[in-house]
């Protein structure tokens, strides 16, 4: 049946719709109360959104260092000191939403003074700040990545922070830590980078090379917040070098070799008596398709000493007692099986084994992980699965054992 006042009602929208614009006007806001683009961002410069909302639920049977960003198993050994040890079997469960990402690609004008220099950046953010007077209920900001780019045909520079240039690929599991101190190194600090990449062997080559702050990461404060890295006089040196190509199958191979050096200057026992301390890698990456997109092999390997800068030796660089360097070498290899076209299945272990002869009693001997996940991909919405057998040991006391579970959603936007 027809319904006079609901009629009525949509005429006198349509009427409202239909006055001259100079009769709106009358009513609209003044121009200036509005947000132009220009008052976002500058002339000739756009950005892209970009980023993720996730939730991780964590469990773990045996205590670790932290639920949340787990580096190692805490021994299990009853006669353990408070400061390595807990009771065997102590189980933790977490909850969190820190890995909630939010990021912005820009894309600048063409520098015509540089050589038509393409200009672009990123700033990438999350909440993963754990340290500041913060609180599960109230995570801080964390700034991952800022900075700024100069771009040619097969040459670019850098400025800013972003990841490191070493270890440049990541397990597919454990995202808090993604597996810093239990086989993968590197992490982001502040670098300027100079990078080559011209067409070679059908695929592309990558000769990149720069300095970053050391001591960005250990953070081993000297006197007043100086870190040990900057009291040294010297930045971090870096280069890698290496090739990938992209198949007709559709999977990509891509090696590489890598390395960096750096100096410490403080006083590990605490008083004023400064010392240098060298800090060095070498390493390799690759990955390699073994059936097109659907199967595929990748890791890294490498060696060093005095590695807690770029997260390697489980996070000890110096020994305090000894005075030296702990030399440490280790690495990760996974399979990966794209098993549909909405599900990928992953399986690997990794490992950071120090030197046992440069560490004193108490120290943490080895990590070894084996680990699988599972992950599902519908459109913008994924999840995963994950498992990690994780054995951690230490000098003098037995070792730690830990199986860990995580759950997670994300929404990719």
């Amino acid at each position: 049946m027809f319904d006079l006042p609901r009629a009525g009602a949509v005429c006198l929208v349509l009427a409202t719709l239909t006055v001259p614009s100079t009769a709106q006007d009358e009513h609209r806001p003044d121009d200036k109360t509005f947000v132009k683009w220009s008052d976002i961002i500058g002339e000739g410069s756009s950005f892209q959104l970009y980023g993720f909302l996730r939730t991780d639920a964590q469990w773990n049977d045996s205590r670790m260092n932290d639920p949340q960003i787990p580096g190692y198993v805490r021994s299990e050994d009853p006669t353990a000191p408070p400061s390595i040890g807990a009771p065997k079997d102590d189980s933790e469960f977490a909850l969190h939403a820190r890995l909630t990402r939010l990021g912005l690609d820009f894309t600048g004008p063409d520098i015509e003074a540089l050589g038509k220099a393409k200009l672009t950046g990123n700033v990438e953010i999350d909440f993963y700040n754990i340290g500041l007077p913060d609180s599960d209920s109230r995570a801080a900001v964390r700034m991952r990545k800022a900075y700024l780019q100069l771009a040619w045909d097969d040459v670019s520079v850098l400025a800013g922070q972003t990841w490191d240039l070493i270890s440049p690929l990541y397990p597919a599991v454990n995202a808090d830590l993604v597996m810093w101190g239990a086989g993968n190194l590197g992490d982001r600090r502040p670098q300027i980078r100079a990078s080559y990449t011209p067409e070679m062997a059908g695929g592309k080559f990558d000769l990149t090379g720069g300095i970053g702050l050391a001591g960005a990461v250990a953070g081993k404060n000297v006197v007043g917040g100086l870190r040990s890295g900057e009291n040294s006089g010297l930045p971090m040196f870096a280069a890698r070098a290496g090739w990938s190509k992209t198949l007709e199958s559709g999977g990509k191979v891509q090696a590489g070799v890598w390395g960096h050096y750096s100096e410490d200057r403080y006083d590990p026992a605490g008083g004023t008596n400064e010392e240098t301390f060298k800090s060095h890698s070498v390493g390799f990456d690759v990955k390699v398709p073994i059936l097109g997109k659907e199967l595929w092999l990748l890791g890294e390997g490498w060696t060093g000493e005095n590695l807690d800068d770029v997260r390697g030796g489980i996070f000890q660089g110096v020994n305090a007692t000894t005075r030296q360097g702990i030399g440490a070498s280790g690495g990760f290899g996974e399979l990966g099986w794209q098993t549909t076209e909405t599900m990928s299945l992953h399986a690997g272990y990794s490992t950071d084994n120090p030197k046992d002869s440069d560490l004193s009693p108490t120290m943490r001997s080895n990590n070894k992980v084996y680990y699988a996940t599972a992950k599902w991909r519908f459109d913008a919405f994924r999840m995963g699965v994950e498992y990690l057998n994780w054995t951690t040991d230490y000098i003098g006391f037995s070792d730690g054992t830990a199986n860990r579970v995580v759950f997670w959603v994300a929404y990719y936007f």
